[in-house]
């Protein structure tokens, strides 16, 4: 009993499983997708996406009618609420059911913020799902679309926020997982830090291996072994998503993103964006601004 009368605080300890503490921990303390956009679509008779990969993550809900989607050669039938989250490179496909002659659905792109780390994107359990509470779901997609007239970047960061109740709903049912967590070696760990806080600048390979006393032949099989990707790699990567973001947020000259950017020229820089995010820089501006 206290002075408010007889309450007992409740820690709910036993009510998540360890791993699934653990999973929704990592998903609101080191999960920050970047959605590139989002759009509303009708579609009629005989439209129909044939099987592609692209270079972002695809999030695609179904609004109306019936629709026929393939991921990596499953193929489901979608109705109202039906959805599906396809990491980035996966074979996909989706269209028009057949004896449906039209239909509706949202669809999103988003990259994941942590290049070098474990896609979020690729830790559902299958990338087919149905969100519980579908028709506050729906609502909230209707809103960010509206939204994104009035603020694209209001409307992105409601769509990551979404993006985040979505992996937290599946990681508490047991429906998404990170890999375990692999023991870094430290000088990589320190490499990578040394590229977040210099990419801008005019840097290297041979640069970063002097910045963790290495060989850049070492340099390179450890950052291969640890990463997943050369240092080259993971460099040119992590300043292609800063310019993506600089070109959603600001009106800066391309030559101005590029040089904040860390690259050396901006036909160069356009060319990499392009053959990266099959969009030249000028084109995505205006496709994530609704323009």
């Amino acid at each position: 009993m206290n002075e408010f009368g007889d309450e007992r605080k409740k820690k709910l300890e036993t009510l998540l499983e360890p791993a699934a503490e653990e999973t929704l921990a990592r998903i609101a303390l080191e999960t920050e997708p970047i959605v590139l956009g989002i759009t509303f679509w009708n579609c009629f008779r005989p439209w129909r996406v044939p099987e592609r990969r692209i270079c972002d993550n695809f999030f695609y809900m179904t609004v109306s009618g019936e629709e026929q989607v393939e991921v990596a050669g499953e193929r489901r039938i979608f109705r109202r609420g039906d959805a599906m989250i396809v990491p980035e490179f996966v074979p996909h496909a989706f269209g028009l059911a057949d004896g449906c002659d039209a239909s509706s659905h949202f669809i999103a792109h988003a990259l994941a913020d942590n290049v070098a780390g474990e896609n979020p994107f690729g830790c559902f359990a299958t990338p087919f799902l149905h969100p519980a509470h579908t028709d506050a779901v729906l609502e909230r997609l209707t809103r960010i679309v509206a939204l994104r007239n009035h603020s694209p970047e209001a409307a992105q960061r409601l769509m990551r926020h979404l993006f985040l109740e979505l992996m937290e709903e599946e990681a508490a049912a047991g429906r998404f997982r990170f890999a375990e967590r692999r023991r870094s070696d430290e000088r990589i760990t320190r490499a990578l830090a040394y590229i977040r806080e210099n990419f801008s600048g005019n840097i290297g390979v041979a640069d970063i291996a002097a910045a963790v006393h290495l060989g850049e032949v070492q340099l390179r099989k450890l950052f291969r072994r640890e990463v997943g990707m050369g240092p080259a790699a993971y460099l040119q990567r992590a300043r292609l998503i800063h310019a993506a973001r600089l070109l959603a947020r600001y009106d800066l000259p391309l030559g101005e993103v590029a040089r904040r950017s860390g690259f050396s020229g901006e036909c160069y820089f356009a060319t990499l964006f392009r053959s990266v995010f099959a969009r030249t820089p000028g084109q995505y501006r205006r496709y994530i601004r609704g323009r």
